[in-house]
């Protein structure tokens, strides 16, 4: 659930195929070199219930790494994909971008994957890079009616048309509704000498060419569970301003005194729409994350949020658990939603849901559907 809704994308036909439900990031296994880090992205989660739906050729699929904390990508691994041939088949070139090419859609970068490397196979490329893009059985796991719920508390009009509590546990009791789900995964799985030992930021992206204007559009970005679907119902700021940019314009709108002053754009419909959420739990003040008012508990959130990629440390243990003060990546293992609706609560909600779906205890980690 963590970017389940904002499709289908106006004006692009097909655009399952482009709709991204899950960014992670985690330790491999280290080994001589030292640790490894694995980045992965799932898209078009209902896209297998379409039975020819291919991925699509005229995407970009892309996983964004950035080293220096400035949240503009330092390497982009591009996944682009070959028309089907008679037999349905599809063929993965992955380029890999640095520097300024990174950010930039019409570089080529230099192609990683060897000619007519096929879907659904483990690529072990050059520098100790793996690569992987093929159909996988979803690894993320809840009950769609909490971000749901969410999403119907939290538009600016809340406390006129709705009642902003969200009443998280009078949904009990909770059932997995992704369990047996498909999706399409890419992921790469890299060693420390492109990492680093520092902390990273990663996020995931994809693309279409307009050809009208002849240029790349971004369609959507994804890195924290929810961030990009919950707040303003998928719809403006977010639907324009979080999937057509990069992460580094998600603290615009912030103002100088973030817990009194008006504040716009991605950030400040963070803080506003949260802040209308304690205000009517009277949650705001609670616990070790509370604040003085209900709007300074909303900026402890935006600034949480926001810019909306996954940080970690490689070589260390993933968990993305902010209320609890972890935010290290994200593995396959955690109840996300969960997770983020204790942010936004301030409450100590869990569905109490695990993970029941197999993984593997090696690349590509998601396993792969029944039968394959």
């Amino acid at each position: 659930m963590s970017h389940h809704f904002d499709w289908p994308i106006p004006g692009i036909p097909g655009s399952e195929s482009q709709d991204i439900s899950d960014v992670h990031c985690f330790a491999g296994p280290s080994d001589d070199g030292g640790p490894r880090t694995v980045i992965g992205m799932n898209v078009s989660p209902q896209a297998f219930q379409k039975v020819d739906l291919p991925w699509d050729p005229g995407a970009l699929y892309e996983l964004k790494l950035d080293l220096n904390d400035d949240f503009v990508e330092d390497i982009t691994w591009r996944f682009t994909f070959s028309p089907p041939d008679s037999t349905g088949a599809q063929y993965v070139q992955v380029a890999q971008l640095t520097g300024a090419d990174a950010t930039n859609r019409n570089a080529h970068g230099t192609i990683i994957t060897p000619p007519n490397a096929p879907v659904g196979e483990v690529l072990c490329v050059g520098d100790g890079i793996k690569i992987f893009a093929g159909e996988r059985l979803d690894s993320f796991f809840t009950d769609v009616r909490v971000p749901k719920r969410m999403r119907d508390v939290l538009p600016p009009d809340a406390a006129v048309q709705f009642n902003p509590n969200p009443d998280l546990p009078g949904l009990a009791p909770f059932t997995d509704f992704f369990a047996g789900q498909l999706v399409r995964l890419v992921m790469v799985e890299l060693p420390a000498g492109i990492t680093g030992l520092d902390p990273i930021q990663c996020w995931g992206s994809t693309a279409i060419l307009d050809k009208g204007h002849g240029v790349w559009r971004q369609v959507q970005r994804a890195a924290g569970p929810d961030v990009s679907v919950v707040f303003d119902n998928g719809g403006a700021p977010y639907l324009e301003t979080i999937n057509s940019t990069g992460p580094s314009a998600d603290l615009a709108g912030r103002p100088a005194n973030p817990a009194t002053d008006p504040a716009t754009g991605v950030w400040g419909t963070v803080r506003d729409q949260v802040a209308t959420v304690v205000k009517a739990m009277g949650t705001y003040g609670k616990g070790k994350n509370g604040q003085r008012t209900p709007m300074a508990y909303g900026a402890f959130v935006a600034d949480t949020f926001l810019p909306n990629v996954l940080r970690f440390t490689p070589g260390t243990t993933a968990l993305w658990d902010p209320w609890n003060g972890v935010r290290n990546g994200k593995g396959l293992s955690e109840e996300l939603a969960s997770n983020f609706a204790r942010m936004v609560t301030n409450t100590d909600f869990t569905t109490g849901l695990t993970q029941q779906g197999r993984l593997l205890d090696h690349f590509p980690y998601l396993a792969p559907p029944p039968g394959s």
